[in-house]
């Protein structure tokens, strides 16, 4: 082979190469999904909204409750569904309670529930909503049959005027309490779990926002917002009863966890957490100076720090390293999309994570 075509095959090589390397990379920085975000009326979701609505399929306000006698109270703030409207971004307001009473009576109460449909189909007619998301906790393992027979109820009656529905679901790894001599899996499973019939439920609505943080709470020893082996298990689960990932929407936090030694009145010295943003979590970072060390068993950055008395503060933060390793998770399973709680709080870099692993859907 004479130099010159012997450069010719090179560069034809070279730029073969190159061919494959665009396109396997714009295969895996183009994947399709459902990115949903979840907001609270606060200026800091709102700023960060206007900002990335591009990158944002479906936002969820939290915006709305429901009492005991029906009655769906609340409202979307006009910017937000300007701001929508203006990205091709749909708009998917939570209907919410956690009063446990409350639910209680709702749910077996015909005319309540009646009254709900009503007032939920009037809104979101009126203010072009894409549909409802429906996030009822705290209900008792006794009245998951009337809660899937309201969804059922209201998925019919938005379905036929055109509207979708989706429910945001406690987190499970199996349908039976965990062995657990303590009580406290007894307690998770009668008050929070055992409600809700993943199979029936799926069945019946759009999709399914998988609520998979908060594997550690107020209740419970520090730990992470949601370990990279805990997500794991939730979706084995998923897949083990043969859901159709197509109609899951997996959750993901995008805020960190601060547990400290606090007290009170009424229940006296305790443990307790809260939930901070990012940016929260940066200044007790540099507050206590502190740099935090990753547990990459769990897949999340942690610091500690003697508090007053030494007692240790503990710090567990969701970031840009987190969020990207929860969202390889969504396309490993080939879920639908992402739930994300919530828009705010997150760490800035996660949205560069966003543009290069995924595509967001736009109906």
């Amino acid at each position: 082979m004479n130099k010159m075509g012997s450069k010719s095959l090179c560069l034809a090589l070279l730029l073969g190469c190159g061919l494959v390397l665009a396109s396997g990379c714009a295969f895996a920085q183009s994947a399709k999904s459902e990115n949903l975000f979840y907001m609270t009326d606060t200026m800091n979701a709102l700023q960060s909204f206007k900002a990335h609505a591009s990158q944002i399929s479906i936002i969820v306000p939290a915006a709305y409750h429901i009492d005991k006698y029906g009655t769906v109270y609340g409202g979307v703030d006009p910017r937000v569904l300007k701001i929508a409207g203006s990205n091709d971004v749909k708009v998917m307001p939570i209907v919410a309670s956690f009063d446990q009473e409350g639910i209680h009576a709702f749910l077996n109460d015909p005319k309540a529930r009646a009254r709900a449909i009503e007032i939920m189909l009037y809104d979101a007619q009126r203010y072009h909503y894409y549909g409802w998301q429906f996030d009822l906790e705290n209900i008792h393992v006794t009245d998951g049959e009337a809660y899937t027979d309201f969804y059922r109820e209201a998925a019919k009656a938005l379905h036929a005027h055109g509207f979708k529905i989706s429910m945001a679901v406690i987190k499970a790894e199996q349908p039976v309490p965990p062995p657990d001599d303590s009580g406290f899996s007894k307690f998770l499973y009668e008050n929070w779990k055992g409600a809700f019939d993943f199979k029936k439920l799926v069945a019946i609505g759009d999709f399914m926002s998988f609520m998979s943080y908060d594997q550690n709470t107020a209740l419970t020893p520090p730990g992470p917002v949601a370990g990279i082996p805990w997500m794991q298990r939730m979706a084995d689960y998923l897949v083990k009863l043969g859901i159709d990932p197509g109609k899951v929407s997996f959750g993901i936090p995008t805020y960190s966890d601060h547990w400290y030694a606090a007290y009170s009145d009424k229940k006296g010295p305790h443990s307790t957490r809260d939930e901070i943003s990012w940016r929260e979590a940066q200044d007790l970072l540099d507050r206590h100076q502190v740099t935090p060390q990753w547990m990459a068993s769990m897949g999340v950055d942690y610091a500690y720090w003697p508090g007053p008395n030494g007692v240790f503060e503990w710090l567990f933060i969701e970031n840009t390293q987190s969020y990207s390793e929860k969202l390889k998770l969504v396309r490993h399973y080939h879920f639908r999309g992402f739930s994300a709680w919530v828009l705010g709080d997150e760490d800035p870099g996660i949205w560069k994570v966003i543009g290069q692993q995924t595509q967001a859907i736009h109906y």
